[in-house]
This record gives C-alpha cells, sequence and structure tokens, in this order.
C-alpha cells in the first residue's frame, strides 16, 4: 500500500491552514466515498474545509477516523506471534540542533579547537597568523569530519579571477586580511587530516576552506583516507614537497586554490576516486597538477603555468605510495583533462632527487604510460619543449636511474600510453626552444611515441590512441608541428 508524501505531511501539520493541497494523480474519494488509509491520509482538515466538501465532511471524518484507528490497533498489536516493542521517548519532530560554530581567535590555537570538536562540527577561525606548538610535526591534525573554515575578510582573497586566468593575473596571492597557518620549528606538515590509527574507517565529511598554509618542509594540506571532502579557497605556499595532497580519499571537490612553490607537485590527486579539480591557480613547481594510480579524476578549468610540466598524467612507478598501499581501482584509469589553461611551463626544474628531477622542462601536459584518459578543450601556450606529449615511460625513462630494467612496470599496468584521446585543443606557440637532451628532435605541438621503435621511425608502432579536432596556431617562423604527421585519427568524435 503506497502512502502519500505530502499526505504523511499533512497528517502531522492538521491545524497548519497554509497545509499542501491533494498532489495531482493522488488518491481521492470517489463514487460512494470509497476510502483507503492513503485518502483518509489526504483527507486532513484543511483539505476538508474546501468549498463544495463540507457536506460531506461528516460522513468522510467518520470514515477516515475508523480507517486510522484500524490501522493504528494494527500497528500497535503487531503481527500475531510477535512481539511489540513500546517506544516511550519523546514524540518525533525536527533533529537536534548541531552545536554551536566554535570561533578561534588570533592568539588561540586552531589545533585545540578541533581536539574539542564533535565530529560535524564548525570551526570558524579569524584572520590572523597562527603558529601551532612545535612539539607537534603537524601544525593541525584532524581524525574527525568537520568543516574547518577561515573567515577571510572580504575582498583578500587570491589575488586571482578563477575562471578568467586565460586574460588575468598571474601574480601571488596576498596574504592580508587572510588566516595563515605558518610552521614552527620542526614542523613537516601544514594540516594534515588522516584517521587516528591505521585500523580506523577513513574519515566520512571534511571541509577545509579558505586558508593560507605556507612554509612547512613536506606538505601544505595533506588527506590520507577522508571520503566526501571539500578543499576550497586555500592557499599553500612554498610547502617543499607537495602543496595540496589528496591519498587513498574519495568522492572530493577540489575547487579555487592556489598552490605554488613545491618541490614535486602543487597539487597531487593520488590513489583515490571521484575526484573534481576545478578553477585552481597552480604554478612554480616541477609538476603543477600530477594524477597517480586513481579512478575517474576530472581536472576542468584550471589555471597552471610557470612549472617544468604543466600537467603531469603519470604512470605507476611516479606514485609515492608503497604498492602494498595501492587501492583496487590503481588501475582503471578514467581521467579527464578539459578546458584548462596550460601556458609557459619551462621553469628550470629545481627538485633535488627521485623521478620528479628527471622531468624536461618546458612540457604542456603529458600523458606518460597511462591509459583512457581524456585530453579535451585545453587551450595550450608557450611551452618550450612541447604541447601534449602522450609518451611510453620506459621510453621515457631510458638511460636514467629509474629505467624500466631496473624498475620493471608492474603488471597488469602496460607502459604503452592506450586508448588515450586527445581532441579539440587549441595549441599556440609551443616547442619553440626544447632543452637538449636525447629527446631534443621531438619537440612538436604534439608528440606521440608509443614504443622505442617510434624514435627511430615515428608512427611505426601500433597504437590505439587517437588525436582530432586539434588546432595549432604558431606565429612564423614556428611552424605547426606534430610526431608522427600524420597522428592516428579518432574513428569518431
Amino acid at each position: 500500500m503506497t502512502r502519500n508524501d505530502a499526505g504523511s505531511r499533512q497528517l502531522m501539520r492538521i491545524s497548519d491552514a497554509t497545509a499542501p493541497r491533494i498532489q495531482e494523480g493522488g488518491p481521492r474519494i470517489t463514487g460512494k466515498y470509497h476510502l483507503t488509509l492513503a485518502s483518509a491520509a489526504e483527507y486532513t482538515f484543511p483539505n476538508l474545509l474546501r468549498p463544495g466538501k463540507l457536506r460531506r465532511s461528516a460522513h468522510v471524518g467518520r470514515v477516515a477516523a475508523r480507517v486510522l484507528f484500524l490501522a493504528l490497533g494494527l500497528a500497535l498489536v503487531g503481527a500475531p506471534g510477535r512481539a511489540t516493542a513500546w517506544n516511550m521517548g519523546p514524540p518525533p519532530g525536527k533533529p537536534p540542533k548541531p552545536n554551536k560554530p566554535v570561533t578561534v581567535h588570533p592568539g588561540e590555537s586552531i589545533q585545540a579547537a578541533v581536539d574539542a570538536a564533535s565530529p560535524g562540527d564548525t570551526i570558524y577561525v579569524l584572520p590572523g597568523d597562527y603558529t601551532e606548538s612545535p612539539s607537534n610535526t603537524v601544525a593541525v591534525t584532524i581524525n574527525k569530519p568537520l568543516s574547518l573554515i577561515a573567515k577571510n575578510k572580504p575582498g583578500h582573497g587570491h589575488g586571482w579571477n578563477p575562471g578568467h586566468g586565460l586574460f588575468g593575473r598571474d601574480e601571488k596571492p596576498s596574504s592580508s586580511g587572510r588566516v595563515r597557518i605558518l610552521a614552527a620549528a620542526g614542523q613537516s606538515r601544514g594540516i594534515y587530516a588522516a584517521p587516528a590509527t591505521a585500523t580506523d574507517p577513513p574519515i566520512d565529511g571534511l571541509v577545509i576552506q579558505g586558508f593560507t598554509v605556507e612554509n612547512f618542509t613536506t606538505f601544505g594540506i595533506f588527506l590520507k583516507s577522508v571520503n566526501n571532502f571539500r578543499l576550497e579557497d586555500n592557499v599553500s605556499a612554498n610547502n617543499l614537497e607537495n602543496g595540496i595532497f589528496p591519498v587513498l580519499s574519495t568522492n572530493g571537490l577540489v575547487k579555487r586554490n592556489v598552490s605554488y612553490g613545491a618541490q614535486d607537485s602543487a597539487l597531487w590527486v593520488e590513489a583515490s576516486q571521484n575526484v573534481r579539480v576545478v578553477d585552481n591557480d597552480l604554478s612554480g613547481s616541477p609538476t603543477g597538477f600530477e594524477i597517480t594510480i586513481s579512478n575517474e579524476v576530472t581536472a576542468e578549468g584550471n589555471h597552471i603555468h610557470d612549472n617544468t610540466v604543466g600537467v603531469g598524467l603519470y604512470g605507476p612507478p611516479t606514485a609515492g605510495l608503497p604498492p602494498a598501499q595501492w587501492p583496487s581501482y590503481w588501475n582503471d584509469g578514467g581521467w579527464h583533462v578539459y578546458g584548462n589553461y596550460v601556458h609557459d611551463n619551462n621553469a628550470t626544474n629545481t627538485a633535488t632527487g627521485g623521478m620528479a628531477a628527471e622531468i624536461p622542462q618546458g612540457s604542456g601536459i603529458l600523458v606518460l604510460g597511462t591509459h583512457d584518459v581524456d585530453v579535451k578543450w585545453n587551450w595550450i601556450a608557450n611551452n618550450d619543449f612541447f604541447g601534449i606529449g602522450v609518451v611510453n615511460y620506459c621510453v621515457a625513462v631510458y638511460g636514467t636511474p629509474f629505467n624500466c630494467t631496473a624498475h620493471p612496470f608492474p603488471p597488469p599496468a602496460d607502459p604503452k600510453p592506450e586508448n588515450n584521446v586527445v581532441v579539440g585543443n587549441l595549441l599556440i606557440n609551443n616547442h619553440s626552444a626544447p632543452p637538449a637532451g636525447p629527446f631534443q628532435s621531438f619537440a612538436a605541438d604534439i608528440v606521440e611515441l608509443v614504443d622505442f621503435i617510434d624514435t627511430i621511425a615515428p608512427g611505426t608502432s601500433p597504437t590505439t590512441n587517437c588525436f582530432a579536432h586539434n588546432t595549432i596556431w604558431n606565429k612564423p617562423p614556428l611552424t605547426p608541428l606534430t610526431i608522427p604527421d600524420p597522428l592516428p585519427a579518432c574513428a569518431t568524435n
């Protein structure tokens, strides 16, 4: 038996003269007033007192009362042979109000407020500089669901206009009027969110909004095992390993953040699923935006500039987590890079070791040993080596300490880039000053190197990647160049 939701609400509000009318198509009394429980639920006093129903309201009311008392009796007695549980608690009503938000003032401790908070609480932090106790290696540790929100003064935002980076400013954001978390002596991480122990379930529900996190030796904002998260309007400034770094996390939004000055990646999504990266400004790092061993990550509308590589879509050997911690979806792919402005990524590589130190400068978007990636509708300009590169991982690391002989590619993954789609991008003045080295001759607007044979005879290797509707505008004497020429076309797009 189906009961109309609007009718249920009316039964709880029979004295409310403004209760909603019967929904079109809902149960009604017809003929000789045949009445069902559903229609009785809808015929509350406000409806019965409408014009045209007064003459039959008394009869309907008696019938409705009988039906409702019968239903109530069945509910109270219960089915034969079953015990009936009697709940003598308070009547149903509105859910309990959440705790009143806590406000942290300059001179007080953000960590103390987080420790005292209950799951689901909101903590507001007023503008000022905050340096937490140097006895902790992390300035602010979060191990419960909550909202941590900086109440920056109006007009004291990032210093750039999100969504308009194509024509806007590239300067670093002002710290005036903002909430800044600064590193104390010995502190390596700014904000770290993770379950209290490795055996605890993931944190479910987290908001970090509006903070400027500066000068930590490893991470600015680091999430590990957090579901349903939002990182918005934050600034990561000169945090020396990675700026913003969600790991092993799902269902997240990373929006309108500014991150610069890392020694690895300004923003890195690793081993995570269903994450959207939207309208961020990422600069001044070996890699502006990076994805590894993740599933269904979308980067859209970001302004990525003045890095060594703008966008790095890297194969499994580049992951930071040890393989034992990789999620089940680590090889599923499904990365989408749409409508980003990727320009002037020609910065000298400042990484001091590891795979990051091997990245060549002048790279726009690099698809390195990954599969099922969509690169669509991006504006890619003034990158000195290439605009878009789709490259076999083992080819790229050949001759380095990270070569595939010493470090085999983990099965079942394939170092060949496969099933990648590059469509509808605008490329302007790329490949004008490639760095010296073994791949200097492969500088191009778009380059595909599927296997080693392509370094000798480009386009020889069979490929499942495809390219379509990409536009190249170069200022003479720089001529449009793709390797191979022509690129493999998409069957339909």
